[in-house]
């Protein structure tokens, strides 16, 4: 029986949409594919450092921000510590629940950072619900305030249930330094973990938001990078041996590695590039055998395919 022609580059489960970011606490299988590129390994590591035994954030609650540029692997960062803190919560006998409510706000209008916050706020209620995670009766006492933070948020840690804690995925800051100030005073709650990022906020507004709260439990800073030197290789290295029992597909060339590396600054370019290269070679059904390459050939010929609909930056 003939082997199946597979490409090596999209997520277990994701296969329709490859330009989706790892997301490990709804994924499981996805807590293998995460490579050491971008810096994202020692801002992982510094995450894991900063919460420690999770005592603090039991206790009086934390918010990490995640900055870097579009593209870089922010979402990814965030989804693995978000998955990693879920994993601890249950090595402890209790339950994280995840609350993504990255995409709760509506795009058709502008909302000020009131009218955001109770937005986020009235959206988690429907998922803490649904989740099973408040007490029976904070959940009546609340419904008729879900959407007032000054009235949810300073009870939300004893409305848990006991075995219960939260991480809460938060929408990209509009407002960028106020915004995530708001976050911090208004959504502080015991128990509960808010992550965010920006593709927006510098060196600087992070140091400002750092002073801002320095009364309060400080904020995790953690930052992701454009890719380094080695990084793609490294990247498709992991991606064409991690697949090399589903099918058959050929190699990277050498010339083709550079060429991505020169052009790619970030993980998500990378994917493109190298995802779309592989299907659009596949669909040709030309040279797509273990013992072929991908060329250089073969990435501008993506490249032009792709120009037809509308403009790629590309070589």
């Amino acid at each position: 029986m003939t082997a199946p022609r597979v490409n090596p580059f999209p997520l277990p489960g994701w296969e329709a949409t490859p330009m989706r970011p790892l997301r490990p606490w709804h994924r499981p299988a996805h807590r293998d594919y995460y490579v050491p590129v971008d810096g994202t390994e020692a801002a992982f590591e510094h995450f894991r450092h900063a919460m420690g035994d999770l005592g603090v954030m039991l206790e009086y609650g934390r918010l990490a921000l995640v900055t870097g540029e579009s593209g870089c692997g922010k979402t990814a960062l965030v989804n693995r510590c978000a998955d990693w803190v879920a994993g601890e919560l249950e090595r402890r006998g209790m339950r994280g629940v995840v609350l993504d409510l990255t995409g709760c706000l509506p795009t058709d209008r502008e909302l000020s950072i009131d009218e955001r916050t109770a937005e986020v706020c009235d959206r988690m209620f429907d998922l803490l619900v649904d989740h099973g995670a408040l007490r029976q009766d904070s959940e009546d006492r609340l419904a008729d305030v879900r959407d007032v933070p000054s009235r949810v948020f300073p009870r939300l840690g004893r409305a848990l249930r006991d075995e219960v804690a939260l991480v809460v995925l938060l929408p990209s800051p509009n407002e960028l330094v106020d915004e995530v100030i708001r976050y911090a005073r208004t959504l502080n709650s015991a128990k509960v973990l808010f992550l965010t990022e920006s593709a927006y906020l510098g060196t600087d507004e992070v140091a400002d938001v750092v002073r801002q709260l320095e009364t309060w439990v400080p904020p995790i800073s953690l930052h992701v990078g454009p890719l380094d030197p080695g990084d793609a290789q490294r990247f498709a290295e992991d991606r064409l041996t991690r697949h090399a029992g589903t099918g058959t597909y050929p190699r990277l060339s050498d010339d083709a590695i550079k060429l991505v590396e020169k052009h790619c600054q970030s993980v998500a370019m990378l994917q493109r590039f190298l995802h779309g290269t592989y299907e659009h070679k596949r669909g040709t059904g030309l040279g797509y055998t273990e013992a072929d390459l991908v060329t250089v050939e073969d990435i501008r010929a993506f490249l032009n395919h792709k120009s037809r609909n509308g403009p790629v930056n590309g070589p």
